[in-house]
């Protein structure tokens, strides 16, 4: 299974046209809450999107395994998020 959504990740990279939009600020914002503040937070800051219950407690499920992560992997993200998401922003 994971084998195969690796092919297919890498299959639409590579026929895809690249987009040119830019990031929604409120991505960004919301990427870097996911790494940065603790799940009662971040659950708070999810209301703004009015999701479905279920949907809130599949992400906070994921939270709970990047809360494991060292601060070093978590800060790398972050770099690598800013660098993709931000990127576009800048002409």
């Amino acid at each position: 299974m994971r084998l195969s959504v690796c092919v297919l990740l890498v299959t639409l990279a590579l026929c895809c046209k690249q987009a040119n939009g830019l990031a929604c600020p409120i991505v960004v914002t919301e990427s870097l809450e996911f790494l940065d503040i603790p799940p009662a937070l971040y659950k708070l800051s999810l209301q703004k999107f009015n999701p479905p219950s279920e949907n809130v407690d599949a992400k906070l499920k994921v939270k709970e395994c990047t809360d494991k992560m060292s601060a070093l992997d978590r800060n790398q993200i972050k770099i690598a998020l800013k660098e993709i998401l931000l990127k576009k922003c800048t002409p």
